[in-house]
């Protein structure tokens, strides 16, 4: 039985690399190479289309459609070409890729302003949902940034998705096999900053990317992600990685409950889980450093619903958290009207395909 009427992964790379070559240049085996060893070349690295295993997936899971994300090195054109080739079974967030190469590459100075621009041309075709994954940042920077220089320079992008009236991701949670400081997306070790964005920017939806879960068993971050969805009615949650346990405070919560929650699994990511029978949780996502890379195709889909088999809530419920929320807040196409239960403002009942209605309200 398919666990729902209308199913979307809200974060998906059907982008790949072939890490090979890029490790052969550093003198690394693929075979061998860790985590640390893949940090190193991966920004450097060509992406391919990796959508027929996605559509296999899709198939197996019965995922109806997909948000695709581009990171580290992947490209919006690669995106909307996979899109181009599969009319209706997927959307795409963009992010300021041709900044972050040129500081990358050629020695240009990143300001977050560059970024904004590139991001305003790019929306302004009308052929992306959002902003993602994440919020652009200066990947060559070498020093700490704090809260006020890191907000400044999210401001002018929050203005430029306000102006399209689109929506913005801003990343959380550690996923273990990378390097992290505070040189590169602060906010991802510091979630609760976005309350400030939250607050500044109201009729800006703001996903907020894992929930605080990407990998590892801490609580931490999710805990303060609960608390920035309890308290701003423009924040919602990831919550793919989500172990069944994860699910009952937000859904008890009354200021945050199944609306506020999104199916995002990071399908297409190298994240393998690690399994602990009797103990708590009893299996979770996180990078293993002293293992070699995966090499096959981590199965998110199959591990996430069925943690999704355990929680105790409505299938109306279930179906806003599973594509619902999705269809409202990146304004996608659906085969129906009246599918999912009304958030706040009513559908129009005379509404036929697709959902035109406000991001935070139905």
């Amino acid at each position: 039985m398919k666990m729902g009427r209308f199913i979307v992964d809200t974060h998906v790379h059907a982008q790949r690399f072939a890490a090979g070559p890029g490790l052969k240049k550093e003198n690394l085996d693929a075979g061998s190479a860790r985590y640390n060893d893949l940090a190193k070349v991966i920004r450097h690295l060509e992406a391919y289309d990796n959508s027929p295993r996605l559509l296999y997936d899709m198939e197996c899971y019965d995922v109806d459609m997909c948000v695709l994300l581009p990171a580290f090195g992947m490209s919006n054109e690669l995106n909307l070409q996979i899109m181009e080739n599969n009319p209706g079974r997927f959307v795409a967030v963009c992010s300021a890729t041709e900044t972050a190469r040129k500081a990358r590459e050629e020695g240009i100075e990143w300001t977050a302003e560059a970024a904004a621009k590139e991001l305003d041309a790019l929306l302004a075709t009308g052929k992306f949902v959002g902003t993602g994954e994440g919020m652009p940042a200066n990947a060559s920077s070498k020093r700490t940034v704090g809260m006020t220089e890191r907000l400044d320079q999210l401001r002018p992008i929050m203005e430029v998705v306000q102006k399209h009236e689109s929506v913005v991701q801003v990343h959380s949670g550690v996923v273990m096999g990378y390097p992290l400081s505070h040189h590169y997306w602060p906010e991802t070790l510091n979630p609760i900053w976005m309350a400030d964005m939250a607050v500044e920017y109201p009729d800006v939806p703001i996903v907020i990317n894992h929930g605080g879960l990407q990998g590892w068993w801490s609580e931490r971050f999710y805990e303060e992600c609960l608390l920035l969805a309890a308290s701003h009615d423009n924040i919602y949650l990831e919550c793919g990685f989500y172990w069944a346990e994860l699910y009952e405070k937000p859904l008890l919560d009354p200021n945050i409950g199944a609306e506020k929650l999104l199916w995002a699994t990071d399908w297409g990511a190298s994240i393998p889980f690690h399994s602990q029978p009797g103990h708590y949780p009893s299996s979770y996502p996180v990078q293993k450093r002293s293992e070699p890379l995966p090499r096959h195709q981590v199965d998110m889909w199959g591990w996430s619903l069925k943690q999704l088999l355990k929680v105790q809530c409505t299938q109306d419920d279930l179906n806003l958290i599973l594509g619902g929320n999705a269809a409202r807040i990146y304004k996608l196409e659906v085969p129906h009207t009246r599918l999912f239960r009304p958030i706040g403002k009513h559908l129009n009942p005379q509404e036929e395909g697709r959902i035109t209605y406000a991001p935070i309200c139905c």
